[in-house]
């Protein structure tokens, strides 16, 4: 999955390109009348079976095909964004139910292991989707992402430092984030901030932020 790879070509060219190429791994399926597409993982991780899903893709890739489409008017470029977003409401587990709202699940098969930042990632895909298109769907799986985050972003703090993903039944923090993901929280944080208008996720980044220059490292430009 090419995914950074779009993130440095976000509109020309190379970017279409890089689409047209994923679409040779996208795989079309129904639930209850629904189509719906998913983007199955070809390598083996954990132990898991190949052929297991990631919302980080799903949302994210959403949101590209999305804006494809905006591009370029090609009706099945805004297919694939819809039945990527549909996926979300089929058997795929790609959403957990929590106490603190629906999260976004990195790994389909880690029921109790809550990544943040593929969590994010794939609420602001969604955004970019709806941006584009105005699919209600992806709104409401939006602001979803986005209310978990809000209920949840402090099991994610350590006070000096933010946690990669917390896990299990308590929530308990996994293990610190490395310096670049730590950084990439930051930059999310703000993100949604944008996405949204509401200053309580910028304060968040700011703080986050924070914890870099405490520690002696240049913060982000936010």
């Amino acid at each position: 999955m090419k995914t950074s790879n779009l993130a440095a070509a976000s509109t020309g060219k190379e970017f279409l390109e890089i689409l047209d190429e994923q679409k040779l791994t996208l795989t079309f399926r129904t639930y209850n009348g629904m189509r719906y597409a998913v983007f199955p993982m070809y390598f083996d991780y954990s132990g898991a079976a190949i052929g297991w899903l990631d919302s980080f893709s799903q949302g994210n890739m959403a949101g590209h095909y999305a804006q494809a489409y905006n591009l370029t008017g090609k009706r099945e470029c805004l297919d694939i964004s819809n039945s990527l977003i549909n996926s979300f409401r089929a058997p795929t587990g790609l959403v957990k139910s929590t106490k603190y709202g629906n999260f976004y699940l990195h790994y389909n098969f880690l029921r109790e292991h809550y990544i943040l930042n593929a969590h994010l990632i794939c609420t602001l895909g969604l955004q970019r989707a709806y941006r584009f298109t105005g699919n209600p769907r992806a709104l409401l799986l939006f602001r979803d992402g986005v209310s978990t985050f809000r209920r949840m972003h402090w099991k994610y703090d350590s006070g000096s430092w933010t946690y990669y993903a917390v896990s299990g039944r308590y929530y308990r923090p996994a293990w610190p984030a490395s310096t670049a993901y730590h950084r990439l929280h930051v930059n999310l944080s703000n993100r949604v901030y944008l996405a949204t208008g509401d200053r309580y996720y910028r304060k968040i980044a700011l703080k986050w932020n924070g914890y870099l220059t405490r520690r002696g490292l240049s913060p982000e430009r936010i």
